[in-house]
C-alpha cells in the first residue's frame, strides 16, 4: 500500500518524548473538568467510572492503535485504514464521524478554560468567559500552525507544569486525610441512570485519544516503534493524573457537593496555600491548552488526508510553504470551534461520545478483520491473546459505548442520531453530485 495518493508529504520530525506528550495531551491533560461531575453523579460511582473505564474504553484502543500503526503508519492513521480495508465508504464514515467529534470535542477544551477564570474573576459574565476562549483558540492554533515540533516541545512542557501541582495536592491530601472519598456512592437527589449516563460520558471522554497518535504517523520517526512504546508508558500515567488528585481531593477537603469548575485550585489553596492554588489554577490551564494542542494536530491530519482522497475540497490540503502544516484545515478549524464556545459544556460532551464510540468501534473492527487475513502481522506490537484478546479488544468499547447511548438517550437522542446519520446523508448527495458531474 502507498502511504498517501502523493506519497510522503510530511518530514517525521517527533520523537518518543514529543509522541508521549502529545499522547498524555490527546488521552488526558490532568483532571481538570472532572469537577462539575462529582455532585452530578456521586463520588464513589465517578471514581469507580474513573478506574474501571481505561480497561473497557482507553486500553483497549490504545492496545489495537498500538498494532494498527505497526502494520499501517501512514498519515491519516486510522482514517486511511478503513478506506483501504472496509471501502470508500466506511472510510468517509469514519472520517466524518471523526470530523464531526472533533468540532464538538475540541471547543470544550476552550469552554473549560473560560470558566476555569472565575476563580481569579469570580463575576466574569458567560460572554465574557467565551470571548476568553476565543482568545485561547486563536494563540494555540497559531502555535499548532509552526509544526508539530514546536507543538511537541510545547506540550513536554505544558504536561510537567500541570502534573507538578498535582503530585503536591496527592501528598498533602495523604498527609491530611479526614473523609472517605467513596462516600456517599451515588449523588442523592440525583436521577439514577441519568447520573451513571453522564459520569459514563465523562469517564470514556476522559479516556478517548489514544488512537489519534495514528493521523500524524509520518511526522513521527519510527512510528512502529514509537507508538506502541509511547502508549505503553503513558497509559498508567493518564490513570494516575485521573483518579489519584480526585481521592486526595475528596480525601482531605472533603464538600463534594459544592464541586464545581476550577475547583482543584479551591482543593490547592486549601491544602498548600495561596501558591498551590495559583499553580493548580495555572496547571488546569495548562491541561486545557495541551489537549487543544494535541488534538488540532490530529484532527488538521486527517481533514488533509480526506481532502487528498478527495471526500473533501482539494484547499484543506494546502501545507504551509515553510512550516509544512496544514494551515488551511488548521484555520477552518479556529474559525468553527469560536462559534462552538457558545454551547453548553454538558451538551457538547454527550453528543461527542455518541460520534466518537462510532468512528472508535469500526476502528475496532478493523483489528479483527485484519487478523483474520492470511500474512498480516505486524513486525513490532500485537494484541496478546491471539484471536481471543482482538475480540475482547473490539467488544468491550463496543458494549461500552452502546451503554453510554442507552443511559443518555433520553435527552439527546435526535441530536445524537441526527450527528449518526449525518455522514451516511452527505455521502449520498456526494455521490450523486458526482454522478451527475461525470459525462
Amino acid at each position: 500500500m502507498s502511504d498517501s495518493p502523493g506519497g510522503h508529504q510530511f518530514k517525521a520530525r517527533a520523537g518518543l518524548l514529543s509522541v508521549m506528550a502529545l499522547i498524555y495531551a490527546s488521552g488526558c491533560g490532568g483532571p481538570y473538568g472532572t469537577e462539575d461531575y462529582i455532585a452530578r453523579t456521586g463520588p464513589g460511582l465517578m471514581i469507580l467510572l474513573l478506574f474501571v473505564t481505561p480497561w473497557l474504553w482507553g486500553v483497549p484502543m490504545a492496545l489495537a492503535t498500538a498494532e494498527l500503526s505497526c502494520l499501517r503508519p501512514v498519515e491519516g492513521g486510522y482514517y486511511r485504514w478503513v478506506r483501504e480495508i472496509f471501502g470508500e465508504f466506511w472510510g468517509f464514515q469514519v472520517g466524518a464521524w471523526t470530523i464531526i467529534a472533533s468540532l464538538l470535542d475540541n471547543a470544550l477544551y476552550p469552554v473549560l478554560f473560560g470558566k476555569a477564570l472565575l476563580y481569579w474573576f469570580p463575576h466574569l459574565a458567560f460572554w465574557q468567559q467565551n470571548l476568553a476562549a476565543i482568545g485561547f483558540i486563536l494563540v494555540l492554533t497559531f502555535v499548532n500552525y509552526r509544526g508539530i515540533q514546536i507543538v511537541g516541545a510545547t506540550s513536554i512542557f505544558l504536561s510537567l507544569f500541570l502534573i507538578a501541582p498535582l503530585v503536591w495536592i496527592v501528598i498533602a491530601g495523604i498527609l491530611n486525610v479526614r473523609f472517605n472519598p467513596l462516600v456517599p456512592f451515588r449523588a442523592p437527589g440525583i436521577d439514577g441512570l441519568e447520573g451513571f449516563g453522564s459520569g459514563m460520558a465523562l469517564a470514556m471522554w476522559f479516556y478517548s485519544g489514544m488512537n489519534e497518535i495514528s493521523t500524524a504517523a509520518e511526522e513521527i520517526k519510527r512510528p512502529e516503534r514509537t507508538i506502541p512504546l509511547a502508549l505503553l508508558l503513558v497509559v498508567p500515567i493518564i490513570v494516575l493524573s485521573y483518579t489519584a488528585p480526585l481521592i486526595a481531593g475528596l480525601a482531605a477537603v472533603g464538600d463534594w457537593q459544592n464541586w464545581n469548575s476550577g475547583h482543584f485550585a479551591v482543593i490547592g489553596e486549601l491544602l498548600g496555600g495561596k501558591a498551590l492554588g495559583t499553580w493548580a489554577f495555572l496547571g488546569s490551564v495548562a491541561g486545557f491548552m495541551v489537549i487543544f494542542l494535541a488534538y488540532m494536530v490530529w484532527y488538521s491530519r486527517l481533514t488533509w488526508a480526506m481532502a487528498e482522497d478527495r471526500s473533501l475540497p482539494r484547499i484543506l490540503t494546502r501545507l504551509h510553504p515553510r512550516y509544512g502544516t496544514p494551515y488551511v484545515s488548521l484555520l477552518s478549524y479556529a474559525v468553527v470551534y469560536s462559534v462552538l464556545v457558545w454551547i453548553p459544556f454538558e451538551r457538547l460532551l454527550v453528543l461527542d461520545m455518541w460520534v466518537t464510540g462510532a468512528y472508535c468501534t469500526a476502528i475496532l473492527a478493523l483489528l479483527v478483520r485484519l487478523r483474520s487475513r492470511s500474512g498480516e502481522r505486524p513486525a513490532g506490537f500485537q494484541v496478546p491473546g491471539g484471536k481471543l484478546g482482538a475480540w475482547l479488544v473490539v467488544l468491550l468499547p463496543a458494549a461500552t459505548w452502546i451503554v453510554v447511548l442507552l443511559s443518555t438517550a433520553r435527552q439527546d437522542w435526535i441530536a445524537g442520531t441526527a450527528a449518526l446519520l449525518a455522514p451516511t446523508v452527505i455521502y449520498a448527495i456526494m455521490k450523486r453530485v458526482r454522478r451527475s458531474q461525470s459525462p
